[in-house]
């Protein structure tokens, strides 16, 4: 088994290189090749993604959580299954590019550096741990996607606005789908993060008996938190524009990959599970 984990391990960036590929012939030639394999493949990468991530946990006994480059897996798979849920609803598929852009660095890099862990807590094998990663990784994964449709809804709100008509406008949905889906990603992202902070209080307690500890994870998770909390509610109940919106997204994420690269990397040993 370890063999197949191993090999999966390879194939996997393989795979999503492929698939981003295919996106790209979609968005900048309109591939009727592309159009036809881009469906196929993108469940052909999240079967194979989630087996890889399954085999993790069954032969190496701990959700795949222990290492940053564990869990850039299990984001990459995180944003990769909403996508193509999104996919799913809006029969769009000139999105994928920009959204698998950002997911192929995560695996190539988790597959690059990842090694199982020699050790690790005991608290990688509970089961309200793993709803309280789980929850945080879907979290991290919908403001991801919420940023990325920020993002490409100002791009095509400035070209319609200087009068640009060219590629972006063409490929990319309407100017109300973009909001529409900027203001939902965000939602399901602080939903999930929300439903993980409580988990994450709660085993704090249960953990090392206290409230709340001032460590720079918790700390700028919070913030994030408080970002997207001030831009779905601002959109929600003050009216705010779905530019301002799409801007607030883009901010957390900023946050968010402070957070998971930077704050995990150096500034923390709270969040270390080996």
């Amino acid at each position: 088994m370890d063999i197949a984990i191993r090999t999966l391990n390879i194939l996997l960036p393989t795979l999503y290189a492929f698939l981003w590929a295919d996106y790209a012939l979609l968005f900048f030639r309109d591939d009727p090749f592309a159009r036809r394999s881009a469906k196929h493949l993108l469940h052909l990468t999240v079967a194979t993604h989630a087996i890889y991530l399954i085999l993790r946990t069954t032969v190496y006994q701990h959700f795949p959580f222990a290492t940053v480059f564990e869990a850039a897996s299990v984001i990459a798979f995180s944003v990769t299954v909403l996508y193509l849920l999104i996919e799913a609803r809006i029969g769009v598929l000139t999105t994928g590019f920009f959204i698998l852009g950002i997911v192929f660095p995560f695996q190539l890099v988790a597959s690059a550096f990842v090694v199982a862990p020699e050790s690790f807590s005991e608290l990688l094998w509970q089961p309200a741990f793993m709803l309280h990663v789980s929850t945080a990784l879907f979290g991290y994964s919908g403001m991801a996607i919420s940023a990325v449709y920020g993002v490409l809804y100002l791009m095509l709100f400035y070209d319609i606005k200087k009068h640009r008509f060219g590629l972006i406008y063409k490929r990319l949905p309407s100017l109300e789908i973009m909001a529409r889906f900027t203001y939902g990603t965000a939602t399901l992202g602080l939903v999930f993060l929300t439903i993980a902070m409580v988990g994450g209080l709660a085993l704090l307690v249960q953990v090392y008996g206290t409230y709340w500890s001032w460590d720079p994870k918790l700390m700028i998770t919070f913030a994030a938190w408080l970002i997207y909390g001030a831009c779905v509610g601002a959109s929600r109940w003050w009216g705010w524009t779905p530019k301002r919106v799409a801007f607030t997204s883009i901010a957390g994420f900023v946050v968010i990959l402070f957070s998971l690269v930077f704050v995990n990397l150096v500034l923390t040993r709270f969040h270390e599970f080996v």
